[in-house]
């Protein structure tokens, strides 16, 4: 990491001093703190981000593929709450899994309002999964409920709108048992399962497969990836029962995540291991869902002591702090776009500076990379995906970070002043 950090902050002091006269002309027309903070967040430190994220992904390590003798037991964890047209796909993908290892299911229903508890027995016709049934407090009393039944040393999550690829357990399992023993989890690779069903899910299955996937990768090359999804994830289960299993937020997969690490302990990703899930298909259930992941990120931040930790990890102290600029970065897109937009209509290019053709340029180059990667990755699996929307990429570069802006900032406004939390 140091390598890769040095390089980015000589990329920093480059940009400040190439645009030393733009921040100049901002500041004739809104003072100088206004420009300061305007390139700051939308050009400096997204450059610095995207050059430390190419870096990373370029120099990862290619270790060796190895392979355990013997599969070991799992048990896999399904929370469910109304899902009752997802449910059986989900189970299928499960009992379906090239894994030679027993795989124990314990679907967890969290007092569901449809018929999803009812289709469930259904599908259990010979007693192939636990079936357990709470009052509707959460996914994480659902998760923690499960946890309590888990015999196995491994422990693999997986939501009710997911369906996982045929080898996802045997290449998520092969990461984790393979791995150094301080590794406690990793984070499977998701991408969206029904992104042919409006532009909304077009949109995420770009943000999938190019925003996801690449900061997955490079903090995995860390050993700090900072969210093992619970959509899919393993985890080792004596860990997870150590640190008292999920913690009743919105966010629970994120906080568990960091209460992992700030332990001491470290998480990877394997970038084979493939689960679809289904996306919001409507602006409004985007809304909602990054509203939600927002705040999760702030609950982490508030649950967990970074800065006096001692023993969380420098690097993943380090990426868990370049989080802290995100919330500035989307409220400096509210305005520098807009803003933008009113100058060019009078023929003025102020907010077109040669900064922000720079950081285009870093974010196309990123993209390029990290494309390479996922089709490489999805080639050794036999993997495809249906074609994605070029027009959905072009809207996706230009606008999307803006759309997901108001969205993010409501979230982490809510938690701040400690909203009621929905789930």
């Amino acid at each position: 990491m140091i390598i890769v950090l040095i390089i980015s902050l000589l990329y920093l002091v480059f940009a400040i001093c190439i645009n030393l006269n733009w921040i100049q002309d901002i500041a004739c027309y809104f003072g100088y703190p206004i420009a300061i903070y305007l390139v700051t967040f939308v050009a400096l430190i997204p450059g610095f981000i995207y050059v430390f994220t190419l870096l990373s992904i370029l120099l990862e390590k290619n270790k060796r593929k190895t392979c355990t003798k013997q599969e070991c037991d799992v048990t896999v964890l399904v929370p469910i709450y109304n899902a009752k047209k997802t449910i059986k796909k989900t189970i299928e993908s499960i009992t379906c899994q090239k894994y030679h290892g027993n795989i124990h299911i314990i679907a967890i229903d969290d007092g569901s309002a449809d018929e999803s508890l009812e289709l469930l027995k259904k599908i259990n016709c010979d007693n192939q999964i636990t079936i357990l049934e709470t009052k509707h407090r959460g996914k994480s009393y659902a998760l923690n409920e499960g946890l309590k039944h888990v015999q196995t040393d491994y422990v693999i999550t997986v939501d009710s709108d997911t369906t996982l690829h045929p080898l996802a357990i045997k290449n998520i399992m092969d990461k984790l048992v393979n791995s150094d023993k301080n590794i406690v989890a990793t984070a499977g690779l998701i991408f969206v399962k029904n992104d042919q069903t409006s532009f909304v899910t077009k949109l995420q299955q770009w943000d999938y497969t190019l925003g996801i996937f690449g900061v997955k990768l490079y903090q995995g090359s860390y050993h700090s990836t900072l969210v093992a999804q619970g959509a899919f994830s393993a985890y080792k289960t004596k860990q997870i029962k150590e640190i008292g299993g999920w913690r009743p937020c919105v966010g629970e997969d994120i906080v568990l995540t960091w209460n992992l690490l700030s332990k001491g302990y470290q998480t990877n990703f394997a970038k084979n291991a493939v689960a679809f899930t289904e996306a919001p298909d409507t602006f409004k259930g985007l809304f909602r869902q990054r509203q939600r992941w927002a705040r999760g990120m702030i609950e982490a931040f508030k649950q967990t002591k970074i800065i006096t930790s001692k023993k969380l990890n420098l690097k993943s102290k380090f990426l868990m702090c370049m989080n802290i600029f995100f919330p500035f970065v989307d409220f400096a897109l509210l305005i520098f776009i807009p803003l933008g937009l009113i100058f060019l209509l009078f023929h003025n290019n102020l907010f077109i500076g040669l900064l922000t053709l720079l950081v285009i340029l870093l974010g196309m180059i990123l993209c390029l990379v990290i494309e390479i990667k996922r089709q490489n990755v999805l080639r050794e699996i036999d993997c495809k995906l249906e074609k994605r929307s070029i027009l959905a990429f072009i809207f996706y570069a230009l606008f999307y970070a803006f759309i997901l802006a108001p969205f993010c900032l409501t979230g982490y406004i809510k938690e701040l002043v400690n909203t009621k939390k929905e789930w």
